[in-house]
């Protein structure tokens, strides 16, 4: 199987790679190309991590304001409806005290009447 890349590259140690100098001059000569391209592999592998790890915590953190934003929604909505329904149980409170005072105006307007007519139930 033929491939068709270069397989051969060079670069040269710049001043601010002396970690790699000192590292390379460890390694015997004839280990030294294997161990740049075994370096490089690890360099990719952890950058392809660090990519889908990033693109991970992007994707939860979506995920989490999207949660957020419903539980938001939810909450306000809840609100209103207990805002509602203590509302209702109000009206529905002050009926049955409406009805007792009107059951009770009613009764002093006939015994009103009748105590003038000179009816008297005491």
């Amino acid at each position: 199987m033929s491939v068709n890349w270069e397989k051969r590259y060079s670069f040269r140690l710049q001043e601010e790679d002396k970690e790699i100098y000192k590292l390379l001059q460890q390694v015997p000569d004839n280990k030294r190309s294997e161990t740049i391209r075994q370096m490089l592999r690890f360099a990719f592998r952890t950058m392809s991590e660090g990519k889908k790890t990033e693109q991970g915590i992007q994707d939860l953190l979506a995920e989490i304001k999207s949660l957020k934003e419903n539980q938001e929604l939810q909450h306000q909505e809840l609100l209103v409806k207990i805002g509602n329904a203590v509302v209702i149980k109000n009206e529905e409170a002050n009926k049955p005290d409406d009805n007792k005072m009107n059951e009770q105006a009613i009764d002093d307007s006939a015994s009103a009447m009748l105590s003038s007519f000179g009816v008297n139930f005491d």
